[in-house]
């Protein structure tokens, strides 16, 4: 998980401007490769191919995750 308390401001700022409208494609392929892997996952088996798929599917929710919650950690703009 990423965690937001421990970026920078800018990096913040980065994560909330990708829910700005015009970036819906990429937040839309970020989803599909999430789900893509987790489709993957059903039917691997084996144990090394299901590691990294788990972890690749994390980092994913843990992206995806992290621009949803970034409003919280931005401070407004005077």
């Amino acid at each position: 998980m990423i965690n937001l308390n421990s970026i920078s401001p800018q990096q913040a700022q980065a994560l909330c401007r990708l829910k700005e409208t015009g970036n819906d494609p990429l937040l839309s392929l970020l989803q599909d490769q999430l789900d893509e892997v987790k489709s993957k996952l059903t039917w691997v088996s084996d144990d090394g191919k299901i590691h990294r798929l788990q972890g690749r599917a994390q980092a994913y929710e843990d992206l995806l995750r992290a621009v949803e919650e970034s409003p919280k950690v931005v401070k407004p703009r005077n």
